[in-house]
């Protein structure tokens, strides 16, 4: 799903280091040193949930949580993920020649999704906007690919390409979805140009991952809130943010 289902919480705030498509590393043998283009990976929707594998209990974590410190370098620390939906911006910048994007591919991994994350779940209000070229990916799925609709089985690359001209900038939007377990991930870019193939990764935003988790049924600790601090709450279920469809 090229609107993959992600990330501020995540880690994956702001813009990725350069990719190694802007210093020629990580091409294949049949690409040119030069950069062929640039790509950079941003977080689109900053509210949502974050949930982490364990229950947050060393001091400092608590109290960045409870004061409206650094959230993102708790979850950094702490190897969270977002919940339901990861939803990440690439931006694609063509280079000094033409070019065609054949596909992005999702690479887990792991063979099979783990158990959704229960420690600590982190929780705030949704926001978002609406993306130039959408792509969607189950997280779920074996072999997950991108999709032309959210509840599309149609894979976006089959019958599309992304022509890249010179100094041309294209914005992605990919949506990265998990309902059943836990998935850390690499995004690739594969590319023609002039007739040679070549393969970029994309890194993550910040140095953060690309992972996505789904709901698990209840938690070790509760926390609701946004940068200006988080308060724990005393249900430990995640009622209030889960779909109609997993209601409590």
């Amino acid at each position: 799903m090229l609107t993959a289902i992600a990330l501020k919480v995540l880690g994956l705030s702001g813009d990725s280091e350069p990719s190694p498509a802007s210093t020629g590393a990580g091409a294949s043998s049949g690409s040119p040193s030069a950069a062929p283009f640039a790509v950079t990976a941003r977080q689109e929707n900053e509210a949502g949930c974050t949930a982490l594998p364990r229950r947050v209990s060393a001091p400092q974590d608590r109290a960045e949580l409870v004061s409206g410190g650094d959230v993102n370098a708790v979850v950094r620390r702490n190897q969270g993920a977002r919940v339901g939906e990861l939803n990440v911006g690439l931006t694609l910048e063509g280079g000094s020649r033409s070019l065609t994007v054949t596909s992005i591919d999702i690479e887990p991994k792991s063979s099979r999704a783990a158990e959704p994350l229960a420690g600590t779940l982190l929780c705030e209000p949704n926001a978002g906007g609406e993306p130039k070229i959408q792509l969607f990916a189950d997280l779920d799925s074996a072999e997950p690919v991108f999709l032309a609709g959210k509840n599309s089985t149609q894979r976006y690359f089959k019958d599309r390409v992304i022509t890249l001209n010179p100094g041309e900038q294209v914005n992605l939007s990919a949506t990265f979805l998990a309902e059943d377990g836990s998935r850390d991930f690499g995004l690739f870019i594969r590319y023609v140009r002039n007739g040679k193939e070549g393969t970029v990764p994309v890194p993550a935003p910040r140095g953060g991952r690309y992972a996505v988790t789904g709901f698990a049924p209840r938690y070790g600790a509760v926390y609701a809130g946004s940068d200006g601090g988080y308060r724990r709450l005393e249900d430990p279920r995640p009622c209030p943010w889960l779909p109609a469809a997993q209601g409590c």
